[in-house]
């Protein structure tokens, strides 16, 4: 690479090559630049290239000795991206050793890590690091500032340049035993770079006008003063003394500050630091010379927000994410990790634009957009594509393919979660929005270009719209588990909708052996394999959010079935399962209420049956939630108690009136001591808690002899006094404490 002349100082362009071939000059326009990578942590590899594979030519080495190699060949990076904490060298010494060399001490230096107390910082520049990017990487930080400090690199050979030609002028000074009482006007050139003077005590002793254009001060406020006093401001870890002691090693420093101008404002600045030393090799002079990069970094910014951000939301853009994608789709190449790639867009969309205005639509899109990202997980990364379009990417986990679906799911419950509360906006009613998902999951054998990837997303996400579905799954990504998950739920939906559901109910005995409650249940009888057990499609429905539609119409079913049987039993009692995710659904409260309210039947015959699981969430609001309910007149059961792994302290602050000793206990306690201990210790459990226990699994006349023999005061239910049955049957049976036969 060739200098080329400007402003009286040698310059070198870190983008431009002219040189002589055959008698003729040839402008070659420069290549990528070309940053090299220094990191043992393949995820962090993944997300630098992720962010600049597109605009620079990567080299990555694992090791500091890996590394050095690389560097031993003529072509040199722009910049080194080095990680600290590495085996073996480490990313300090390395560094050190860089510095050293003067054909590799020009080469800027910036330390990766999760290290961010101040003494680590000073270790890191005095080592001759220029910049720092903190763990976990951020992309656009990354970006920005490797940006910024490759487009500074032509203004750092300017100004290193213009430094080392003071310097010469200056020890031709001091060395020709000439009067330097006109030091600042024989050696300091009309320049747009401030220079400041320095003898070998850090006195000030000139500067140029651009230094008091740049920080405001004059020359007299800062004449004769210690330079220590005027940076006394600058916003930085990297002390004086740290400078000073390079200095002292290697006579020139250079990298970026925060200064403070006279006003107190802060600014960024590109400084370079050298020292002029006599025939004795002592040191008489320091020249500095610094610019403002204001609107370096400002501009850089801009364009970095243009290129890769959407305008109206501040997410990535289709770029940028399709970028992040392919990044990813290589890595769960060629590791046994698995992603998923979701396309998410309101449904009817245009007619909040056409009804209510753009402007109202941008604010839907804003505030949409900051839900996603509160249901997102921090290290997912999120887009707005187009319109009400937004694309979404896991991050890559060891996940099997299943396991991928079931964290989509998971996702796409956030989501919905999140857009319970409606939208609120001046000038138009409360809106309430409602999605469509369509979603790829990945590794599969088919095409994992991030344009395929994205298309097949957008292809599940059609195939949803067209079949009025909130989720779709696109199919070749699909593994066998799943196409028999997602046929479950479509049939599901089918059930919901044209009455396929079926009520059934188990009697439930006071201590005296008399019918006083039903736990009701749920069969399904499917048009192609007949009559089937909750076994076979609740675990399914739980696993997306089917199961709150089938528990909500458990319970508006039974309370109307319940109103019937109240005229001819009015003390009987009735129990509603309930899981931990319809529980925690935000309208829970309000859909129970509603339910019971408009009913008619009393809701202090009403259990709602609850798992131990449910105090697994915020226990504040599990109980707040319970309290609202109770205030109703309607119960709380704990089923299925000492299967789960809730502590009793957290147990014991639920407002429950009964445990159920889950069934597993009750068909061994009869023969087994461990699990009739277990028994025992359940009841006296309940005793001190004050609630009713209910002993489920009770199938034959050794389980009734042990309970009544053992715990006479337990309520019982189980196959030896009831069978499951369509509720209807008890419709029909007598009145009073009759069990259907």
């Amino acid at each position: 690479m060739k200098p080329r002349k400007k402003e009286g100082a040698i310059v070198s362009d870190p983008y431009f090559d002219l040189s002589r071939r055959d008698d003729s000059a040839i402008l070659k326009l420069g290549y990528n630049p070309k940053i090299l990578i220094v990191d043992d942590e393949p995820t962090n590899i993944r997300v630098l290239t992720e962010a600049l594979s597109q605009d620079y030519d990567l080299i990555v080495a694992t090791s500091a000795v890996e590394a050095m190699g690389i560097l031993e060949q003529d072509d040199k990076p722009h910049l080194i991206l080095l990680d600290i904490m590495m085996p073996g060298t480490d990313g300090l010494e390395m560094c050190r050793n860089l510095k050293a060399r003067r054909d590799l001490q020009h080469v800027p230096v910036i330390f990766i890590t999760a290290l961010s107390d101040s003494s680590s910082e000073e270790k890191g520049f005095e080592a001759g690091a220029v910049d720092y990017i903190r763990k976990p990487i951020h992309l656009p930080a990354v970006r920005a500032r490797v940006r910024t400090h490759i487009s500074l690199s032509g203004m750092l050979d300017h100004i290193t340049a213009l430094n080392q030609t003071l310097k010469e002028q200056l020890e031709q000074l001091d060395n020709s035993d000439q009067p330097n009482s006109n030091l600042f006007e024989r050696v300091f050139m009309a320049t747009s770079e401030g220079i400041i003077l320095l003898d070998a005590n850090d006195e000030i002793i000139a500067v140029n006008a651009a230094f008091s254009r740049i920080t405001g001060y004059s020359e007299k406020d800062v004449l004769h003063d210690s330079y220590a006093h005027l940076s006394r401001d600058i916003d930085t870890q990297l002390s004086l003394d740290s400078i000073r002691t390079y200095l002292t090693a290697h006579d020139h420093w250079s990298g970026e500050l925060h200064s403070r101008r006279k006003t107190g404002e802060l600014y960024p600045e590109l400084r370079t630091i050298s020292t002029i030393r006599s025939n004795n090799n002592e040191i008489t002079h320091y020249v500095i010379v610094f610019n403002d990069i204001s609107s370096v970094k400002e501009t850089e910014r801009r364009l970095e927000e243009l290129r890769w951000r959407d305008p109206v939301t501040g997410l990535s853009n289709r770029a940028l994410f399709l970028s992040q994608l392919g990044t990813v789709l290589k890595f769960c190449n060629r590791g046994n990790v698995s992603t998923a790639v979701l396309v998410v867009d309101i449904n009817n969309f245009r007619y909040i634009n056409e009804t209510y205005g753009f402007k109202c639509g941008d604010e839907i899109i804003r505030e949409f957009a900051g839900r996603l990202r509160h249901a997102v997980l921090s290290d997912d990364s999120i887009a707005r594509l187009s319109g009400d379009e937004f694309g979404i990417v896991l991050a890559p986990k060891q996940w099997a393919i299943d396991d991928a679906y079931r964290v989509v799911l998971a996702l796409y419950d956030r989501i919905q979660n999140s857009l319970t509360q409606p939208f609120q906006q001046e000038g138009s009613p409360d809106l309430r929005l409602e999605i469509t998902v369509g979603a790829a999951l990945y590794p599969t054998e088919s095409s994992d270009s991030p344009s395929s990837a994205l298309q097949h997303a957008e292809t599940a996400h059609r195939s949803a719209k067209a079949a009025n579905r909130p989720i779709a799954i696109f199919e070749d990504s699909m593994s066998k588990k799943i196409r028999h998950q997602l046929q479950i739920e479509s049939e599901l939906n089918q059930a919901l909708e044209q009455d396929q559901l079926v009520l059934y109910a188990q009697p439930q005995l006071s201590p005296d052996r008399v019918m006083c409650g039903l736990e009701i249940l749920i069969r399904w009888n499917h048009p192609e394999r007949g009559l089937l057990g909750p076994g076979e499609f609740i675990p399914h429905s739980e696993s997306s959010r089917q199961i709150v539609k089938i528990e909500r119409w458990v319970l508006h079913k039974t309370l109307e079935k319940m109103r019937e049987l109240h005229r001819t039993n009015p003390t009987l009692r009735c129990a509603v399962n309930i899981s931990a995710k319809h529980f925690a659904e935000d309208d829970f409260v309000g859909t129970v209420k509603s339910a019971v309210t408009n009913s008619g039947f009393p809701a202090e015959l009403l259990t709602l049956e609850l798992t131990e699981s449910v105090s697994a969430n915020d226990l504040n609001t599990v109980v707040e939630k319970m309290e609202a309910i109770q205030s109703l007149g309607c119960v709380f059961s704990l089923d299925d108690f000492g299967t789960g792994y809730s502590s009793l302290s957290r147990l014991q602050r639920l407002p429950i009136s009964e445990v159920k000793i889950d069934r597993s206990f009750v068909l061994s306690a009869p023969d087994e001591p461990m699990n009739a201990n277990i028994v025992e210790m359940v009841v006296r459990i309940g005793e001190t808690m004050g609630v009713r226990v209910v002993a489920e699994g009770v199938e034959t006349q050794a389980h009734a002899d042990f309970l009544a023999s053992r715990h006479p005061q337990v309520y019982l239910q189980g196959y030896f006094f009831g069978i499951p049955q369509p509720i209807d049957v008890f419709l029909n049976a007598p009145g009073g404490d009759v069990l259907p036969e």
